[in-house]
């Protein structure tokens, strides 16, 4: 695995050919992605008095600060705004985007200490995101709103990009999940995974934190192993991501090896088109 640092934009075929070998791209400054970082923040800090938001869950009961981060993703997941922002950030990358179609585009939170985590806010645990898709033409993009460290950041496990690593893809169910999340009040735990995970110890001795700075981009394989680096530090880690397939990826059978998911089901219901919003039809 190499990480790739780009100061130009590539073609859709490149960066094919280097995230499904499995190395990381990290796209610098980007001034689309620097637009929705002071986006992001203004927003935040309008919902936490003015405060700083990698310190302001020291000044607000566990709840409070859920409920008002919580607003703003909100906000932020149906808002038109952060998402045009990122399409431009996307293009500016290289990205052809009459070819490309996105799931969604979540704001996540990782706060420090056990005592402020929450619905979908909480560190996520080692994961393929191909184990959840099938579509192994998949790739995410992830970036920070706020300066990272590698103990704030997020992991990759390279020696797993050709390595089998038990997991409960042959089990878990996407449906199943979702009727459970509908039976559950908001911001209380699901009692569901929300996606496959491992059913073995990970091997944490190559691990890779990769820090990147708020306008950059990191971009890989979704068939890279990975997690949240849990947040020991004493500041809330704040950051985006997207998935997305390119069209001509699935037509020339450009992707990465699957290594060991078990499920058949490609969930190309999940991604709709940049520009008209048209589902994905393969």
């Amino acid at each position: 695995m190499e990480i790739c640092h780009l100061d130009r934009p590539v073609s859709d075929q490149e960066r094919a050919e280097r995230l499904f070998a499995g190395d990381l791209l990290i796209y610098r400054n980007i001034p689309a992605m620097s637009e929705l970082v002071s986006y992001s923040d203004k927003h935040l800090r309008e919902a936490l008095d003015g405060r700083d938001p990698t310190t302001a869950q020291q000044h607000f009961s566990r709840e409070a600060f859920i409920e008002r981060t919580g607003k703003v993703q909100t906000a932020f997941r149906t808002s038109e705004a952060p998402k045009t922002m990122f399409f431009r950030a996307l293009k500016a990358c290289g990205v052809d985007l009459n070819e490309t179609y996105y799931d969604h585009f979540p704001m996540r939170v990782v706060p420090y200490s056990d005592q402020h985590q929450g619905a979908l806010r909480a560190a996520i645990g080692h994961h393929r995101d191909t184990w959840g898709s099938n579509i192994q033409s998949q790739i995410n993009w992830w970036a920070p709103l706020y300066p990272l460290e590698e103990e704030r950041t997020i992991a990759f496990y390279p020696r797993y990009w050709d390595r089998y690593l038990a997991n409960n893809t042959s089990t878990w169910s996407f449906d199943d999940y979702l009727a459970t999340r509908k039976r559950t009040p908001i911001e209380r735990q699901v009692n569901y995974p929300s996606a496959p995970h491992p059913t073995e110890a990970v091997d944490e001795f190559d691990v890779v934190k990769v820090v990147l700075q708020p306008g950059d981009i990191l971009n890989f394989s979704s068939a890279h192993l990975h997690a949240s680096v849990v947040n020991i530090t004493n500041a809330t880690r704040f950051s985006v991501e997207m998935r997305t397939i390119n069209r001509q990826d699935l037509r020339l059978g450009r992707e990465a090896p699957n290594q060991d998911n078990a499920a058949a089901t490609p969930m190309y219901s999940w991604f709709r088109s940049i520009l008209d919003k048209s589902p994905l039809v393969v």
